[in-house]
C-alpha cells in the first residue's frame, strides 16, 4: 500500500503486489483442508502463486535498478564523503 499510496516507485508495481497478495490467499485452501473437511482446494495454487510472487520480485528490483537517482541521493553521499584535507 505504501507504493501505491506515495508512488515512491511506479504505482502499478504496487497494484501488482496486491493482486499478487491476493493471490497467495487462494493457496491457503490447503492449509483450511486440514481442518476443514471438503474444503475446495486448487492444487495449481502454490505453484501459481509462487511464480507469480518470483516475477513480481524481479519486477521490482529490476525497478528499484532501473529509477532515476533521487536528488537527495547526491545530498547524501556528499554529506558522507570525507574530507580531502585529513
Amino acid at each position: 500500500m505504501i507504493i501505491v499510496r506515495t508512488g515512491v516507485l511506479p504505482r502499478w508495481v504496487g497494484w501488482t503486489g496486491l493482486v499478487v497478495s491476493v493471490t497467495y490467499l487462494l493457496n491457503q485452501g490447503d492449509i483450511l483442508a486440514t481442518a476443514v473437511p471438503d474444503f475446495p482446494v486448487w492444487d495449481l495454487a502454490g505453484l501459481v502463486e509462487s511464480a507469480l510472487w518470483g516475477l513480481w520480485v524481479l519486477v521490482l528490483g529490476v525497478t528499484l535498478v532501473r529509477r532515476p537517482k533521487s536528488r537527495f541521493a547526491d545530498e547524501g553521499a556528499a554529506a558522507v564523503e570525507p574530507d580531502a584535507r585529513s
